[in-house]
């Protein structure tokens, strides 16, 4: 990766003394440096200065993500993230099925990049007997966990399944991913899913609800939920939005989640036990035909879901009859500024990775004034730049390099509302 002000390279033997110093100064731990330095380290460099640097140490088919260093006047420029998302992509390339970390001071900036907080215990044996897990770090330190072969998808309702097949099993799921996607593919950093909630919010929330999100917002935050109110998710996967809705309207509230895999279902209703929440019913069906009565709920969320049905006037038909008057629509979804070159919208890998299918926002602000919702608004919560397009794109097998110019700010994470008139 490169920009105006730095570049992300491969680092080289003459770069352990500095990357030493690098840790040094910033209190981190050394053992080990100079046995694993090498093919899985990573600089980010300056004017031919090292600015940072950050390395995976390779334990069979595992990883572990250490070292991981900023220069004090550079932080807070997006280095850390820039370097952590190479490292990832490294890792993936590399066939790791898992990268594992210790933090003490961090462990509510991983989650952004997937990791999720794991037993210590259940690290890679080899790896437990490392010097950053034997000596460095103290046995205070916070073990986190990332897949990064991580099955997929959204509409290939069989791998959707699986996703939740796998989050039961500790393993995280993704919408983001390319054309092996339905194979069960390696899948790489992915811009669209990461660091949607930090780890206040989801504190108390089962791991494998984290782990099975799809989604491309936090509509859960966005929506402004009230004590006492009824809320339904669509396309509610996991339940990680339900249960975090269901903290926010509170014991006399109630959050239902839709959803039409068996699988998912399932997983939701474990990760609801897991939770010990009371005031959430799970229902099994397709967003364009709710299974709920006229006039019977109060907000409707939904996280990167609407963009993939093939009837998006119907879901939000829908949305408005179950919908109370005054009820208000709040959905986080991918939406389109411009239109996409013919390759991209045709790409079934992007549509599974929640992009060719979605709509552009002024078509989207008409469907929803066609179904009757006032006060309507699409405000962008994340635009997508030159590397996001090419993870996109180059995820679903095609050529980034004369398509990236075409897609770059022509995507967004956006969050979407509408109102019921009275």
């Amino acid at each position: 990766m490169t920009t105006d002000d730095y570049a992300i390279r491969a680092a080289r033997e003459a770069d352990l003394p500095t990357v030493r110093q690098l840790l040094v100064a910033a209190h981190l731990p050394t053992d080990g440096l100079e046995e694993q330095f090498g093919d899985g380290y990573a600089i980010a460099e300056s004017k031919g200065t090292a600015i940072g640097a950050e390395g995976i140490e390779v334990y069979g088919d595992a990883g572990l993500l250490r070292s991981a260093v900023v220069d004090a006047g550079w932080r807070g420029r997006g280095v850390g993230d820039a370097l952590t998302q190479d490292r990832l992509r490294w890792a993936a390339e590399r066939g790791l099925r898992e990268v594992w970390l210790l933090t003490t001071t961090a462990a509510d900036y991983f989650p952004r990049f997937g990791f999720a907080p794991a037993t210590r215990a259940d690290a890679p044996v080899p790896m437990q007997g490392s010097r950053e897990f034997a000596e460095a770090c103290p046995s205070s330190a916070i073990a986190m966990r990332r897949l990064t072969a991580r099955p997929c998808a959204r509409r290939c309702v069989r791998t959707y399944g699986a996703a939740a097949r796998s989050a039961a099993g500790g393993e995280s799921a993704s919408c983001g991913c390319g054309p092996s996607c339905c194979d069960g593919g390696a899948e790489v950093w992915d811009p669209i899913t990461s660091d949607l909630y930090d780890a206040g919010q989801v504190e108390g929330i089962p791991a494998e609800a984290l782990l099975a999100s799809l989604g491309c917002g936090n509509p859960t935050a966005l929506a402004a939920l009230s004590p006492g109110e009824t809320v339904l998710d669509l396309g509610s996967g996991g339940g990680i939005d339900v249960l975090l809705s269901a903290r926010r309207v509170g014991p006399t509230g109630k959050a239902y989640g839709l959803d039409m895999t068996d699988e998912m279902l399932a997983l939701a209703h474990a990760n609801q036990a897991r939770a010990g929440v009371t005031n959430v019913e799970f229902l099994k069906g397709e967003i364009e035909h709710i299974p709920l009565p006229d006039n019977s709920v109060d907000v409707i969320i939904s996280n990167c879901v609407i963009n993939l049905s093939a009837d998006k006037p119907q879901v939000l038909r829908e949305a408005f009859r179950v919908l109370r008057p005054g009820g208000r629509f709040a959905v986080s979804d991918v939406v389109l500024r411009g239109e996409l070159p013919t390759e991209v919208q045709r790409s079934v890998a992007l549509y599974t990775g929640c992009v060719s299918g979605a709509l552009e926002e002024s078509a989207y602000a008409r469907h929803l004034a066609d179904a009757g919702f006032t006060d309507i608004g699409i405000e962008p919560t994340r635009i997508y730049g030159a590397e996001d397009a090419r993870a996109l794109i180059e995820g679903a097998g095609l050529d980034a390099a004369s398509l990236i110019p075409a897609v770059e700010g022509k995507v967004m994470s956006a969050f979407v509302r509408g109102t019921k008139p009275r």
